[in-house]
C-alpha cells in the first residue's frame, strides 16, 4: 500500500511567520484594554455607520459613497515603506467590509478628504492603529488627542512597528555606509547627506518615513535623492 504523501505547507502560510502584524494588532488591543477598556469609546450614541469598501492603507479608506476618510491625528507609513503593507493589511483586518462609525469629521488642508476619528464596535481605530506600531501621532487628534498620543509613547518606549530597529535605525547598518538619505515632508523632497553635510548629526533615519542609509552617493542618487545643499 503506497504511503500517503505528507502535505508540506509552503513556509510562507506557516503560522510562525504569516501575520507578524496580527500579532501586533492583538497584543495592542489586549495592551489598551487592561484595566478598564482604555481603547472602548465609551456610550456612543446609535448610528448605522458607513460601510468600507476598500482600505488604501494604513491611514485611509473609502466608504460606499466613494468618499476617501483619513484617520484623524495618525501618519501610517506609505505602502511601499517600511511596515507600510503592515499598516494597510492591519486596517483592512480591523474595519473592511465593515460599518464605522465616524466622529469629530475635519476636511483636510487641500479640501479633498474628510478626516475623521474612526470607530468600529466601540473601539477607536486610530488609537489602535498607533498603539500597535503601524502610524504615528501626529499631535492632534481632537477629544481623544491624550489617548492617542499616550499610545504612540506605549509604542516608541517598546519598540514596535514602526519604533522597531527594522524601521527605525539611528545607526548605519554598516560603518560604511553613512549617507543618510533622508525625505523632507515639508518639501516633499528626497535629500542625502555626506557626513561632510552642515547638520548632518540632526538627521534621523526614519525608513518608515521613505528615509534610508546608502554606501555610496551614487547609490543614494540611483534611489531618486539629491545633494543637501548644506554640502556645498
Amino acid at each position: 500500500m503506497a504511503r500517503k504523501k505528507k502535505r508540506t505547507i509552503p513556509r510562507w502560510t506557516r503560522r510562525s511567520g504569516t501575520a507578524r502584524w496580527k500579532k501586533l494588532l492583538v497584543a495592542a488591543l489586549a495592551a489598551g484594554t487592561i484595566g478598564g477598556g482604555a481603547l472602548a469609546a465609551g456610550n456612543l450614541p446609535y448610528f448605522k455607520g458607513e460601510k468600507v469598501i476598500e482600505v488604501v492603507d494604513g491611514d485611509t479608506f473609502i466608504i460606499e459613497n466613494k468618499q476617501p476618510i483619513r484617520l484623524y491625528g495618525i501618519n501610517a507609513p506609505d505602502i511601499h515603506y517600511c511596515f507600510g503593507k503592515e499598516a494597510q493589511q492591519a486596517l483592512s483586518s480591523l474595519i473592511l467590509g465593515k460599518r464605522v462609525q465616524l466622529r469629530e469629521p475635519e476636511v483636510d488642508r487641500f479640501g479633498r478628504r474628510v478626516m475623521s476619528l474612526v470607530y468600529v464596535n466601540g473601539v477607536l481605530v486610530n488609537e489602535v492603529m498607533i498603539r500597535a506600531g503601524f502610524a504615528e501621532y501626529e499631535n492632534e487628534g481632537g477629544s481623544q488627542g491624550a489617548r492617542m498620543d499616550e499610545a504612540n509613547t506605549y509604542a516608541r518606549e517598546n519598540h514596535i512597528g514602526i519604533y522597531s530597529p527594522e524601521c527605525y535605525r539611528p545607526e548605519p547598518p554598516h560603518p560604511s555606509c553613512t549617507i543618510k538619505g533622508n525625505f523632507d515632508k515639508t518639501k516633499y523632497k528626497k535629500i542625502y547627506f555626506t557626513p561632510q553635510c552642515g547638520g548632518y548629526p540632526q538627521v534621523f533615519i526614519l525608513k518608515y518615513q521613505g528615509d534610508d542609509w546608502f554606501c555610496t552617493e551614487a547609490e543614494a542618487k540611483r534611489a531618486g535623492f539629491v545633494q543637501s545643499e548644506t554640502c556645498k
